[in-house]
């Protein structure tokens, strides 16, 4: 793809301002416009007020300049307002896009991806991105339009000063290209770090109670500092490249002001020149370089904001591994009824979880998964959810093969609680609504109730604390399970619901459910074979 080509992925998430663009390019050609008449004002004071001794003139060209300064303002700060409305918008719609394309992808991604990368690319990436586009077209607006004029009044002025002052361009335009191939890859060494730290920190800080608890502490800021000094030598050689790719080029670029200064000069001793007419030219000039300036630095952000382009193009081009049937087709009347048919599943190739399963569980009873760790119990709960597909055999709801059905269907029918339930850092009601947005404060009582949790919070209000470690782990699990009842799933599956009960807990809570959601369809996973006496078919997973 070209150097700049990968911006067109931009393009999608601007349409939609088109209108605010044309305004902002309307009011960045007008500002430009008035932003070259500044210079010429300083020819109209000293040839027609200054040397002509001419006070009419000096008041006039006084008070033009005090005009177009403040109409140039106005519309310097309207297109900056309005553009970064619009930039602001594109942001936003680029990290939903991406949030949305990351929850659709399934569970194995984010197992093999760190965290704190994928978080660096949804935060800072595209905030880098966000920030050149934003700049990019104002600058190159603005800078464009204000060099091509110059370029025309510089040639107008004095041909042959006007060669003299961009002479050293070829020359700094070729040494800002040969810099730039080298920063690229600085740059993206300097993400690749970023993001290694924001994974270090997470986890770390996740997993506080391990480091406290071996004493570990130590070690984690040894190995922080480790990792700064690696982000701090990618930061250096970063800026050192920067430095060079900015400086030098515009280095060569100022030396020619000394040529321009003698040569003008020189015309104007001679009596070719007059002096407003060299001090407007100066004026030009020295406006002529920042352009230049900005927009060879222009160019070098837009090649090293590719690096960003990159990570995050890297995300969207992950394709989901559950796709959405083309036709949906499922039962007007959803039972519960579920059917594993010779299903064969493997996390990893050649490594398979499950083999040859088959088993049935009727609507509206009771069914006991039950085995060793590390035979695939979990796995049937995340193939009744289709966060994967087996690899072969089927596995159907009400007949209906799931990969027919649309998932938020199946996901509103079917509701899996975890071994290890995630709870929100939000009031005990925020977690429950998760469930049932539409939840009534006597419903999710009622859910409460069912799991022998509504003695234990005096108000929905109160705070479950970060991932819920306000609660003990029982606590956590009743409350996961209260929000499943909230839904009223056909299909309620339940990882080691009792795990982390008392035997007066477990019994409280089984039967609980079972009052809660009479008719449905529930499918308990456990070690504990207690708990068979409530199923009407076991599942032995050996």
């Amino acid at each position: 793809m070209p150097p700049l080509g990968r911006y067109r992925f931009c393009l999608p998430y601007l349409a939609p301002h088109l209108a605010g663009l044309l305004f902002v390019t309307a009011i960045s050609i007008a500002s430009t416009a008035l932003s070259l008449v500044q210079p010429y004002l300083t020819k109209l004071l000293v040839d027609d007020a200054l040397m002509q001794k001419n006070r009419q003139a000096l008041a006039l060209v006084a008070g033009l300049m005090v005009a177009v300064s403040v109409v140039a303002f106005a519309l310097n700060v309207a297109a900056g307002y309005c553009y970064t409305k619009i930039s602001a918008r594109v942001l936003f719609a680029m990290r939903r896009d991406l949030l949305r394309h990351l929850h659709a992808l399934s569970p194995r991604f984010h197992a093999e991806w760190k965290t704190g990368d994928v978080l660096s690319r949804l935060n800072n990436d595209i905030s880098e991105i966000q920030r050149v586009v934003a700049d990019g077209l104002l600058s190159i607006l603005g800078n464009v339009g204000f060099l091509v004029g110059s370029v025309v009044i510089l040639v107008r002025m004095d041909f042959g000063l006007f060669a003299v002052a961009v002479a050293s361009l070829p020359v700094a335009v070729a040494m800002a290209w040969w810099f730039r191939r080298m920063l690229v890859e600085r740059v993206r060494e300097l993400r690749e770090r970023s993001a290694e730290i924001g994974s270090f920190l997470l986890n770390t800080l996740l997993g506080h109670r391990v480091v406290m608890a071996y004493g570990r502490g130590a070690r984690e800021g040894e190995e922080f500092d480790r990792q700064n000094e690696g982000y701090l030598g990618a930061l250096l050689r970063m800026q050192w490249m920067s430095y060079l790719g900015s400086g030098m080029p515009g280095m060569v670029i100022a030396l020619s002001t000394a040529v321009v200064f003698w040569v003008g000069g020189s015309a104007v001793i001679a009596g070719t020149m007059t002096i407003g007419t060299l001090m407007a030219f100066l004026a030009y000039h020295m406006r002529l370089l920042p352009p230049v300036q900005a927009l060879m630095g222009l160019y070098t952000n837009l090649v090293t904001a590719q690096v960003s382009l990159e990570r995050v193009e890297a995300l969207f081009a992950i394709a989901p591994e559950v796709r959405e049937p083309a036709v949906a087709r499922g039962p007007a009347v959803v039972r519960g009824e579920v059917e594993i048919e010779r299903v064969r599943f493997g996390y990893s190739e050649g490594r398979p979880v499950l083999r040859e399963v088959s088993w049935r569980v009727e609507a509206g009873r009771t069914g006991l998964v039950m085995g060793p760790s590390g035979r695939g119990k979990s796995t049937l709960g995340d193939l009744l959810l289709r966060f994967y597909d087996p690899a072969e055999g089927s596995v159907r709801l009400d007949g209906v093969d799931l990969r027919e059905w649309r998932l938020a269907d199946l996901r509103r029918h079917v509701c899996v609680v975890e071994q290890t339930p995630w709870l929100f850092p939000a009031s005990v009601a925020e977690n429950l609504r998760y469930g049932d947005e539409a939840a009534t404060e006597e419903q999710m009582w009622q859910a409460l109730e069912a799991v022998g949790l509504k003695g234990v919070f005096g108000d929905l209000r109160e705070k479950v604390g970060e991932r819920g470690l306000a609660l003990s782990a029982g606590q956590r699990q009743r409350l996961a399970i209260a929000r499943a009842l909230l839904r009223r799933p056909r299909v309620l599956v339940l990882d080691e619901p009792t795990a982390a009960l008392d035997e007066a807990s477990e019994t409280l809570v089984t039967s609980g459910i079972r009052r809660a959601l009479p008719e449905a369809t529930l499918i308990l996973i456990t070690h504990r074979p207690r708990l068979r006496e409530l199923a009407d078919t076991v599942l032995e997973l050996v």
